[in-house]
């Protein structure tokens, strides 16, 4: 490893780090580092009686929230990753095939038809939405074998079933109630504010042996991203391996947008950064974009609740905010040099 991508290694763990460090302290209540301190040395001990309000804020609200940021920043970064080389285009992210419409649907459905309590049913259901919309997608190209061999058909087979399945989404609230509806809303912009611990460790069991995985797939993705006739040639069962990648990562990203809603421009803006300053090997490329993307979500989270505190932003604006003069600046910069896929 050369020396400037050892301290390229050390300043993306350093920054995820004070990513960490940061977002715990900052909020619309400042909490005293000495005092975190003590009352984590407490809990460590197994003393948690009489703990001030402030401990209490910080180990049960925000430091599961913290935690949860980094580990959906992560996911959703290696998915884009995976994403873009699967199709050879970084202008890919990890929902260009529908999952999150599936998913708004998925939750749509919960809202109107569930009038109990919805903490866990809504994520439930936006988690089996995301999932059968990947499964409709794959079994259409596998009626089809040539869309897996067709990156442009691919992702237009993706766009026109998120619209599919928006249209229903609509239809869902159309039918619902004006309090169901505002129920969902917020969900829909993404948000971290229902983080808990259950849900933390539901996301973090799930994501980890994916996210291992794919990880294992980085030679797999540098034979793809020779064209699918070299790396036929090599030997690689493409139609295999894009099926299991597309699955793998469509599971990914359903796992995020069931645990805190839609989170856009992540997944394409963290995985072409790190493309950049690494070059386009998927081995460096990919833990490089986990722990950017665990340093950057936490900090737009951050700020999402403390620009306007004590309103709370969604996420989700935020990174759109950021995400949008992004893609549009790469999407122009390749149109001008004529590589637009």
């Amino acid at each position: 490893m050369s020396r400037p991508n050892i301290g390229l290694w050390a300043t993306l763990l350093a920054l995820l780090v004070a990513s960490l460090l940061l977002s715990c302290l900052l909020g619309s209540v400042q909490l005293p580092v000495w005092e975190l301190g003590a009352g984590l040395w407490a809990r460590l001990r197994g003393h948690t009686g009489g703990e001030s309000p402030l401990l209490t804020i910080f180990f049960d609200v925000r430091l599961p929230r913290v935690l949860l940021a980094m580990v959906c920043g992560a996911a959703l970064s290696l998915s884009g990753g995976v994403m873009q080389g699967v199709f050879r285009n970084p202008l890919a992210d990890p929902f260009v095939l529908g999952t999150v419409s599936g998913a708004t649907l998925g939750a749509a459905l919960v809202v109107l038809f569930h009038h109990e309590n919805t903490l866990w049913a809504l994520p439930l259901g936006a988690f089996a939405g995301a999932l059968l919309s990947t499964v409709i997608l794959l079994l259409a190209s596998e009626l089809r074998l040539s869309l897996y061999f067709d990156q442009g058909s691919l992702i237009l087979v993706g766009v026109a079933l998120g619209s599919l399945l928006s249209a229903l989404t609509g239809i869902a609230l159309f039918a619902s109630r004006t309090d169901q509806v505002q129920s969902l809303v917020y969900w829909l912009f993404g948000s971290f504010a229902m983080s808990q611990w259950p849900t933390l460790m539901l996301v973090t069991i799930c994501a980890i042996p994916t996210a291992i995985l794919l990880l294992r797939s980085a030679q797999v993705l540098d034979l793809l991203s020779l064209g699918d006739a070299m790396a036929v040639h090599l030997g690689l069962d493409v139609k295999q391996h894009k099926r299991r990648l597309l699955l793998l990562s469509s599971l990914l990203t359903a796992l995020v947008v069931a645990a805190c809603g839609t989170i856009g421009f992540v997944g394409l803006v963290v995985p072409h950064i790190m493309r950049r300053l690494l070059g386009p090997g998927h081995r460096r490329l990919l833990v490089a974009a986990i722990l950017f993307g665990g340093a950057f979500l936490p900090l737009c989270d951050t700020a999402a609740r403390t620009l306007l505190a004590p309103i709370e932003v969604p996420v989700g604006i935020l990174t759109s905010l950021v995400g949008v003069p992004f893609f549009l600046s790469l999407l122009l910069r390749r149109s001008r040099l004529g590589t637009l896929s």
